[in-house]
């Protein structure tokens, strides 16, 4: 069981402090800073959890998540999003998406979601 996390976001402040608070944590980070990025590096490295911001340049969440499952990639997704939580987790089907986090976010809660997600998939 590795302990690769692909961090998606289009905000660089948002990339950097979760980058360094997953490091922190043990985590080897992996970023990526719009849709098309995310694809291409969950397919090159094969993370064991995304983390990944719903509204994204080039593509968005959704179409992110319609790739993962074209290509078989069913690594556990983590869902950040400033819009309402509810109402995208209603239009993402995919059994691979474990939570919807609304944004902001805290921190600490964040990072035992994480781990949580981590421990359960092992």
């Amino acid at each position: 069981m590795g302990n690769k996390l692909l961090v998606v976001d289009d905000q660089p402040g948002i990339r950097l402090l979760l980058e360094e608070l997953l490091k922190a944590d043990g985590y080897e980070i992996i970023t990526a800073k719009t849709g098309k990025e995310a694809c291409e590096a969950a397919v090159e490295h094969q993370p064991d959890l995304i983390l990944m911001d719903y509204r994204l340049p080039l593509m968005n969440g959704s179409e992110v998540l319609q790739f993962l499952e074209g290509k078989d990639l069913h690594q556990p997704v983590l869902v950040m999003t400033g819009l309402s939580p509810k109402s995208i987790a209603e239009n993402i089907q995919f059994s691979f998406v474990k939570e919807v986090v609304s944004k902001p976010f805290d921190i600490h809660e964040l990072r035992e979601l994480v781990s949580k997600t981590m421990t359960a998939k092992k």
